[in-house]
């Protein structure tokens, strides 16, 4: 019963967590964390020995934080720039890899830029630059298709014109027209599965305040349960009072003969 007592709150107070992500760096931990706890999901991070971050949540919450990372397109993977890609280190390359290379890192910079603006979640760019031939033909104009995906509650649509004359200006030779956009809205995950089912859309709102809420409720059961149990158990010991809980422990102090023992034996006097 003693073991039980110091247990039980661990027991209760210990949720069972699923990871969520490991071993990512602090500032998508952070990200994680924001748009977790903007939907009521209480993300906890903690930190590796190698200055990693790992971020796990309470199992029942594992389904819909997953859904909102990939809604959020969270992590965010690292972009490729020109510097990294054309640090040579000892090795000849030929001019058509050059350029292979230079196209790749000039894509990887220009998706890293389009993510820095506000509301985007995930930008790919895809650049066609023909080849300069000296004797051959004239070379067809270059090209760019990008893909935003963006939070559907920022307006990127007003920002169109914008993004194609960013994407032409990093692109030699390249005009707006010739930049295909695609923007693509996203709305995240709002409600919690088998919350309430209402036509209306309060579960949307209700539902994350449940969850918050439950933390409050296990520690109301846990205390509730250190209140009842050790009242239950000294109950089945005939403990039915304060006095008779003092006068037991003085019984077991008492030493062997002492008149507050009531297990020690008495002298029968003669007659």
């Amino acid at each position: 019963m003693r073991r039980a007592l110091v247990l039980l709150p661990f027991l209760v107070l210990l949720g069972c967590r699923t990871s969520l992500f490991e071993q990512i760096d602090e500032d998508q931990a952070n990200r994680i964390v924001a748009a977790l706890s903007h939907h009521g999901i209480a993300g906890e991070k903690s930190r590796n020995p190698d200055g990693t971050w790992n971020i796990s949540v309470e199992d029942h919450d594992a389904v819909v934080a997953t859904e909102l990372a990939s809604a959020y397109a969270l992590p965010r993977g690292g972009h490729a720039n020109l510097g990294d890609l054309f640090s040579r280190q000892g090795f000849i390359s030929s001019p058509e890899e050059d350029r292979v290379r230079f196209v790749y890192g000039l894509t990887q910079e220009l998706s890293e830029t389009l993510e820095k603006m506000d509301g985007v979640l995930v930008a790919r760019v895809h650049i066609v630059l023909p080849e300069k031939t000296p004797l051959g033909p004239p070379p067809a104009e270059p090209s760019a298709s990008v893909m935003i995906r963006y939070r559907s509650d920022y307006n990127l649509e007003q920002m169109r014109e914008r993004i194609r004359t960013l994407v032409a200006g990093s692109v030699e030779g390249l005009t707006r027209e010739r930049v295909d956009l695609v923007l693509v809205a996203v709305t995240p995950v709002l409600s919690f599965p088998g919350a309430c089912h209402d036509a209306d859309g309060d579960c949307a709102v209700n539902a994350p305040v449940v969850r918050a809420r439950l933390p409050i409720v296990l520690c109301l059961i846990a205390i509730v349960a250190l209140l009842v149990l050790p009242a239950t158990w000294l109950w089945h010991s005939g403990v039915r009072s304060l006095t008779d809980l003092i006068a037991r422990r003085r019984n077991r102090r008492a030493p062997r003969g002492e008149p507050g023992n009531t297990n020690s034996t008495k002298e029968i006097e003669p007659s």
